[in-house]
């Protein structure tokens, strides 16, 4: 008996006037972001000569799903980017953008993929879990000692820099660990390091992967937060970045490693620092990265030869068909 079977045939994703459904939104924190890249997707589907229908996640028929050639994600975070989304269409044998289940639960869950990435040989900013057991003032005070200086506080689910802060004092420590106590917010608490934000996407074309030229963003503020990341004013893109050959290479075979490592499909896109010495460190995965025109992912695309349309429709390239069972 095969106990493998292969789901029925789908027409190709390519065919002339495919049926789209955008789906974007959602009741995450990084709801906004996800509208934004929606706006300047639908354009470029619609340029490339798809029919578009969108639906707000948080309004999504279930039913629906059955009706399109394939499900175009323009969503990041919670429910849409974590594995949850995911799910849905696989049950319902459609076709979508990005990784499956296992990659994008295990990339939104930063404590598991630290532990992917350090077996993976990055190099990952020491880091631990945090909760309410960590709230009391003794407490705070033992995992400031730990971190000997500033501690970089993020969620452990989440993007965008939203809900993370640096703190450089026991106090300040435990006012954090208090207020996302209350909230039952899980935290990661990292190491700080001095340097600059690089980023790196990988695309998975055929059977190989191709790494678009990594991504400098300059900025004065603390760490790269989600206003500075949200004002062009404040920030200066730098691509190709300017890094040593060496530290480039390492980061571009690093980011195909935690691709590889995680199972990642279609694209994705690697966050580093990169330090005064050259070292890049391993920050997290996005795998279903922004998408507006004036983002970190078509800023990369462009001097590799990708204009918007074409990084688009390099996505929906990558979909293939829904056919087999995959984790």
């Amino acid at each position: 008996m095969n106990l493998v079977q292969s789901r029925p045939k789908r027409q190709h994703l390519l065919h002339h006037d495919p049926s789209v459904l955008l789906i974007t939104g959602g009741s995450g924190p990084e709801r906004a972001g996800s509208l934004r890249s929606a706006e300047d997707a639908i354009s470029a589907l619609a340029h490339l000569g798809m029919r578009c229908s969108v639906r707000d996640l948080n309004d999504l028929d279930h039913a629906e799903l059955r009706t399109c050639d394939f499900a175009f994600l323009a969503i990041h975070g919670w429910w849409g980017e974590d594995g949850k989304l995911q799910g849905a269409l696989e049950l319902a044998g459609v076709p979508y953008n990005g990784s499956g289940v296992a990659a994008s639960a295990i990339a939104m869950h930063k404590p598991l993929c630290n532990r992917i990435a350090e077996n993976a040989g990055l190099n990952v900013p020491r880091w631990m879990s945090c909760d309410r057991r960590n709230a009391s003032d003794k407490s705070a005070r033992a995992l400031f000692g730990v971190f000997n200086g500033r501690v970089f506080l993020k969620p452990a689910s989440g993007g965008g820099s939203l809900g993370a802060c640096v703190v450089d004092s026991p106090m300040a420590l435990g006012e954090c660990l208090r207020a996302a106590a209350l909230e039952e917010a899980p935290l990661l608490a990292c190491a700080c390091i001095e340097g600059i934000d690089v980023t790196v996407a990988v695309f998975e074309i055929g059977e190989e992967l191709t790494v678009l030229p990594p991504l400098a963003i300059h900025h004065d503020a603390p760490f790269y937060d989600y206003d500075t990341k949200h004002a062009p004013a404040a920030r200066r893109y730098e691509c190709p970045a300017a890094l040593p050959d060496a530290t480039a290479a390492a980061v571009c075979r690093d980011a195909q490693n935690m691709f590889t490592a995680l199972g990642c499909h279609g694209y994705a896109r690697f966050d580093f620092m990169v330090d005064r010495e050259g070292t890049p460190w391993f920050l997290e995965v996005n795998t279903l990265p922004g998408l507006s025109r004036q983002g970190n992912l078509a800023t990369m695309a462009a001097p590799h030869g990708w204009d918007y349309e074409e990084l688009i429709a390099r996505i929906v390239a990558s979909i293939g068909a829904c056919q087999r069972y995959r984790p």
